[in-house]
């Protein structure tokens, strides 16, 4: 009689196969499940998992956010980072961004999530003799621009409470929303709205605009446009968030294509 136990799904796949499920599941569930949670929702054994983690973590691969959900770690988005810049998707994106910042006549560019800042990745800026200048590489304040509300307004509520809670809330412009009551009622009108604004609240005399760069809880970043408002006021820039939203679009489908 043969009395080989079966192998179950828990024990198939490699380490390497393993540890790759794990990076792609937390890409796009980040923050949603803790060390037992996150091996529940793959059908993986708990032992070898927190086993997987603990040197996932050591290698700054991976983290344990204030609420102990597993997190991308710093070397993680360093990663990511680096293949979003690889040239041949830049200038497909870049070209995407001229397009766009043609039609509305003012800077457009996106910024992603970077711990609890906004990182402006890329942008193209119009030749106005007036502009705002925010080179590449800047960090932003999450609670004070366009594309950061826009983030925090996506976020599972405990992890933007969170959040909120230990984040100091600075003031730069008298437009500043430093009150959390107030900034959260900004943030669920973001959530309905789909779209993120800055009215003047992080550089005085600057509006804001903010869409996601996503597709089917794949979140790449935000693509933003911001202008003076001596040219566009945030009414005027809002009028421009449907060709933003086509222009998302756009530049998240040559992310996922083969080609």
């Amino acid at each position: 009689m043969n009395t080989t136990k079966p192998i179950t799904r828990k024990e198939k796949g490699s380490t390497i196969e393993r540890v790759l499920r794990i990076l792609s599941f937390i890409s796009e569930h980040e923050g949603q499940y803790d060390q037992n949670e996150l091996a529940e929702a793959m059908d993986l054994p708990k032992l070898a998992t927190a086993k997987l983690l603990v040197q996932l973590k050591e290698l700054g691969i991976l983290r344990e956010n204030m609420l102990r959900k597993v997190i991308a770690g710093p070397e993680f988005r360093q990663m990511a980072l680096a293949v979003l810049r690889n040239k041949v998707f830049e200038s497909q994106r870049l070209k995407v961004l001229e397009r766009l910042s043609a039609l509305i006549g003012e800077t457009c560019g996106i910024s992603v999530p970077n711990g609890i800042e906004m990182l402006y990745f890329e942008r193209v800026q119009t030749n106005w003799p007036l502009q705002i200048s925010l080179p590449v590489g800047s960090s932003v304040p999450l609670a004070a621009t366009a594309s950061g509300k826009l983030y925090l307004a996506t976020l599972p509520d405990s992890v933007r409470r969170v959040i909120l809670d230990n984040i100091a809330l600075e003031v730069f412009t008298e437009h500043t929303l430093v009150d959390k009551a107030q900034l959260e009622q900004e943030l669920a009108v973001i959530r309905e709205l789909g779209y993120g604004r800055d009215n003047g609240e992080f550089i005085d005399g600057m509006a804001a605009v903010s869409v996601p760069i996503a597709r089917d809880g794949l979140l790449l970043g935000f693509l933003f446009c911001h202008s003076p408002v001596v040219r566009h006021s945030l009414l005027d820039l809002e009028t421009f968030v449907p060709l933003m939203q086509e222009a998302a679009d756009e530049i998240m489908a040559l992310m996922l294509t083969d080609d």
